[in-house]
Formats: C-alpha cells, sequence, structure tokens
C-alpha cells in the first residue's frame, strides 16, 4: 500500500516541480527574437536537474522483489480502490475528448493556398478515431476486470497504437521546429506513454514486468505534467492529461496487487484455471 501511495505521489510531485521549472526555461531560455537557445542558462540545468531527480528516485523507490502475474492481468490490475477506478475511467473520457479534438481540428482546418491540403496532418483525424476507440476500449476493460472475465487483447493494445499515432501526428510540426530543446519533453512524454501502454498489455500475454510497467507509467505520468504549460492545442493536452490520470492509476493498482502475498495454488495449477481461488480464466489469445 505505501508504494502504491509513494510513488504516484513521487510522479505527481516531480511533474509539477518540472512544470513551474520547465516556465521559467521557456521564458529565460530562448532569445524572445530568435527563438535560438541561450546558452549558459542556469534553469536548463535546473530542469534537467527535476526530470533526472525524478527517473532516479521512480526507479530506485521501485525496486525490490515483484510478483509475476503469470498471464493473468485480472489479478494484476484488479480489485482497485474507487479512486484508482476512477482515475481509469477520466483517463477514457480524456482520449474520448482528445479523439473529438483531434478530428475537429482537422475538419475545421484551412486549406494551404499554394499545396491545396490542409494545414492539420491527416495522422490528425486517424488518431482521433483511434483514441475514441481507446478510451472506449478501457471502459470495456474495466468491466471485464470487475467480472474477471477474459481480457480482449485487441480493447487491451488500443492506447498503445493511439501513442503510435500521436508521435506520427506530432512529428509533421516538431520536423519543422530546428531547436530539439523546445519540444524534446513533449516528445519524451509521448515515447514514455506509447512504451507504458504497450508493457500494461504484457500482463494479458504473460509477458508482464512489474518494475519496468511501474518506471515507464510515472515516468510518462511525470513528463505528460511537466509540458502542460507549454501552450499546447486542446487535442494534445486532452491527451496528455489521459495519460497522466490512466498510467497513474494503472501503475498505483499494480503496485497495490504486488504487495499482496501470493495465492496458494493447486500442483500444475499455472495461475490460469478457474477452478481455485485467486486464478481467472485464460487472457489473450490461445496457444497453438
Amino acid at each position: 500500500m505505501r508504494k502504491a501511495l509513494i510513488l504516484p505521489a513521487v510522479s505527481v510531485a516531480g511533474g509539477v516541480v518540472g512544470l513551474a521549472v520547465r516556465q521559467l526555461y521557456l521564458r529565460q531560455a530562448f532569445e524572445p527574437g530568435t527563438g535560438l537557445p541561450v546558452s549558459g542558462q542556469p534553469v536548463t540545468g535546473g530542469l534537467w536537474a527535476v526530470a533526472i531527480v525524478t527517473a532516479v528516485a521512480i526507479v530506485l523507490l521501485s525496486g525490490g522483489k515483484h510478483r509475476t502475474f503469470e498471464k493473468n492481468y485480472v489479478r494484476a490490475f484488479g480489485g482497485g480502490s474507487l479512486i484508482q477506478t476512477a482515475g481509469v475511467l477520466a483517463g477514457a473520457v480524456l482520449l474520448v475528448l482528445g479523439g473529438f479534438f483531434n478530428i475537429a481540428a482537422y475538419v475545421q482546418a484551412p486549406v494551404d493556398f499554394y499545396t491545396q491540403a490542409k494545414t492539420v496532418s491527416i495522422v490528425r483525424p486517424v488518431l482521433g478515431v483511434v483514441s475514441l476507440l481507446a478510451g472506449a476500449g478501457l471502459w470495456f476493460l474495466l468491466q471485464k476486470v470487475r467480472a474477471r472475465g477474459k481480457i480482449p487483447v485487441g480493447w487491451s493494445l488500443m492506447p498503445g497504437f493511439a501513442c503510435c499515432l500521436w508521435v506520427m501526428a506530432n512529428y509533421q510540426q516538431w520536423a519543422q521546429d530546428p531547436v530539439l530543446e523546445r519540444y524534446l519533453f513533449c516528445l519524451l512524454a509521448v515515447l514514455l506513454s506509447m512504451v507504458a501502454c504497450y508493457c500494461l498489455p504484457g500482463f494479458v500475454f504473460g509477458k508482464g514486468q512489474v518494475r519496468l510497467t511501474v518506471v515507464t507509467c510515472l515516468l510518462a505520468a511525470a513528463f505528460s505534467i511537466m509540458v502542460l504549460g507549454d501552450g499546447l492545442p486542446l487535442m494534445d493536452v486532452a491527451l496528455y492529461l489521459a495519460m497522466v490520470f490512466y498510467l497513474l492509476s494503472m501503475a498505483s493498482v499494480l503496485l497495490d496487487n504486488d504487495a499482496k502475498p501470493e495465492p496458494v495454488l493447486p500442483p500444475n495449477c499455472g495461475g490460469s484455471c478457474q477452478g481455485c481461488p485467486g486464478c481467472g480464466p485464460v487472457e489473450g489469445p490461445k496457444e497453438g
């Protein structure tokens, strides 16, 4: 229980401090006229110090012996508290909102006079549709976990697919900016979110790793908080907030269940039968 509270709190605290320092960084570390970085600014080192200290603290505090949860997503993420469940639902709602905002941004975008193409990437509406599906998928996953039912593999992977498209949608804008330092933290937040969203379904396939999942979820949430003050469009802000609520909640539930003792199972049970306490149906694709 202690880690399930302390680690998300460290992630949020690091993200909030990083958000404040990043605001100073964006105001002081770039020339007003050219937008080029100013070398030797102390705030640059301060921003990286906050990011590194947060990352190191999360990695160190997440150490220790962990359970395996072999091929049992329900046992890894079931039994969440009301606050944890509300956090996942908030992530689902924000994914849906982000999906609508991305579709609306493409529909309302003007057409470039010379190229006769939309000024917003065609990937945006695709990202919007996948984000809508990912938000619905989180709702279905919660229902399956509560009912201890078979976990649908496709729904568990949808947030990861959305993050892949999110990287692609932002690439066009990022590639036009010659200053890497301006969007590096945004890139790290999206990439870490993508990795975290693929670590979570690993428990469906019997490949879940508790420490790796917790670290990537909490780091992604921290970096997502840090970039919330960058003046980003609503379509991106909604997705960053979705990752914050979803990943923090899932990491907290996983840490709670990881702290519980391993259930006593009959010999050769494998942790996936339905005839003994602590087991659930086999999740994921059937092995041939």
